[in-house]
C-alpha cells in the first residue's frame, strides 16, 4: 500500500511529465498551432485549460 507522500510524488511526476510534453509541442521542431491547443482545450479543459495563457502568445513561421 501506498503513503500519502508516495501518492502525491506520483501524481505530482504525471503533472510534471505532461507539462513537459506540452512544453515540447508548443515549442519544439514541429509545434501544434493555436486551432489545435484550442481544439485541446475544448476537449479536455481540465487537462490542458492550463496551457491556454500560451494561445496567440507564440510566433508561428509562415511556410513561404
Amino acid at each position: 500500500m501506498k503513503t500519502q507522500l508516495q501518492h502525491f510524488w506520483e501524481a505530482h511526476r504525471r503533472i510534471a511529465d505532461l507539462n513537459e510534453a506540452m512544453l515540447d509541442a508548443l515549442f519544439g521542431p514541429n509545434p501544434i498551432t493555436d486551432a489545435e491547443l484550442r481544439a485541446l482545450i475544448e476537449k479536455r479543459p481540465e487537462r490542458y485549460g492550463r496551457f491556454a495563457g500560451y494561445l496567440g502568445t507564440r510566433q508561428m513561421e509562415q511556410a513561404a
